[in-house]
């Protein structure tokens, strides 16, 4: 009689431990998800993104998404509809993890700079300035794309060359940056912009697009004193 309880007891307290526990894991991972996730069952990304909440996963399963999009955009065959589902997948990637905060960057590039979608570039980075409302550089990169949007030539080009002092910042920044360089100042000073490039990019692409964009400039004849940038490209 004792022993049973006794038994009965101890599985009473485990019971309410388990319960207590479960309460404060559910509050902890409610407070720690953006409140989309507890709205409706509908309000889940997809089930990658349940599993990911329930199992605390949720930046795992956000570079899952990461890579699905570094496909998708890698795969040259989706330039004929223009990439038209690329922000459905850094919505997913910023669903699953809403503090990916380059994924905001990056994709607004690309969606800005690239391929010239303001409205769903904007949309992505104010998301991520709801839910990373400290974060300042999506500020600033929100401000780089509205004056892109309005023609602002100079001010945009000012906020780019403020984003390459950035040590994460996009690769895209330094080549769109070149290209804007081609065509709003002199041949000398776009030359030494992508010889610069050229030697000091982490993108090994952008490293390769660059000494392009240079001997192009040089094999141009427009150069007005070339004698300076042909020994700093013969003594790379």
């Amino acid at each position: 009689m004792i022993k049973k309880i006794f038994l009965l007891t101890a599985l009473i307290t485990v019971f309410c431990c388990m319960c207590w526990f479960n309460g404060r894991a559910t509050q902890m991972v409610t407070s720690s998800q953006p409140r989309w996730y507890f709205l409706t069952p509908h309000s889940y990304g997809n089930f990658r993104h349940i599993l990911g909440v329930s199992f605390g996963f949720r930046t795992l399963m956000a570079d899952f998404d990461y890579i699905s999009f570094l496909q998708y955009y890698g795969d040259k065959t989706q330039k004929a509809d223009r990439y038209r589902k690329l922000y459905g997948y850094l919505d997913d990637i910023t669903n699953a993890d809403p503090n990916f905060t380059f994924a905001y960057t990056y994709g607004s590039a690309i969606l800005a700079f690239n391929l010239e979608r303001y409205d769903e570039a904007i949309k992505l980075i104010n998301k991520g300035i709801e839910y990373n409302p400290s974060f300042w550089k999506l500020h600033f990169y929100l401000g780089a794309i509205i004056f892109k949007q309005k023609g602002e030539t100079e001010k945009y080009i000012g906020l780019l060359e403020d984003a390459l002092k950035f040590a994460d910042h996009p690769a895209i920044i330094e080549r769109l940056l070149g290209n804007i360089y081609e065509t709003t100042r002199a041949p000398d000073f776009a030359a030494l912009y992508w010889l610069k490039t050229a030697g000091n990019s982490k993108d090994g692409d952008t490293r390769g697009y660059a000494y392009k964009r240079l001997k192009a400039i040089v094999e141009s004849g427009k150069l007005s004193d070339p004698e300076p940038i042909l020994r700093q490209i013969n003594g790379q």
